[in-house]
């Protein structure tokens, strides 16, 4: 079992990265980013295997349509192994799998969209600063 003081471990293609909240994140976006931990540390989570989705359009009316984002059976795999790499690794931590808010939405409950730290809401993307310790989901609660 890993350690959570180590806070980057790569196992195969997927990068963890522990925050001292026992957070551990994997990165399925197709760029690093920047997270702040509990004691303002940056720390910058790499990309990792990507989780993509597919985009459908329901009319709405002549005029209006609804765009869903929908899960692959890729990207569902991509999950399945994330998570099983996790529980076989730690021993423990919250494993949390971010991605783009289309991924988070496509994968509600098991993918979540980061929140920027408060001030670096409206920032140009090189000078995000991300949470440790809050998520996005689409999940039905």
């Amino acid at each position: 079992m890993i350690n959570l003081e180590k806070k980057t471990r790569e196992i195969g293609t997927v990068n963890f990265v522990a925050f001292s909240n026992n957070v551990v994140v994997v990165n399925t976006t197709p760029h690093p980013v920047t997270m702040q931990d509990m004691d303002g540390t940056l720390i910058t989570v790499p990309t990792s295997v990507l989780i993509n989705a597919k985009a459908e359009e329901r009319k709405v009316s002549d005029l209006f349509v609804r765009t869903e984002f929908i899960g692959t059976e890729e990207g569902k795999e991509t999950i399945e192994r994330i998570k099983s790499v996790y529980n076989r690794q730690f021993s423990n931590g919250t494993l949390v799998i971010v991605g783009s808010i289309i991924a988070a939405q496509a994968y509600p409950g098991e993918v979540a969209a980061m929140t920027p730290v408060e001030g670096f809401e409206r920032v140009a993307p090189d000078q995000k600063r991300m949470r440790c310790d809050k998520f996005t989901t689409f999940a039905k609660l």
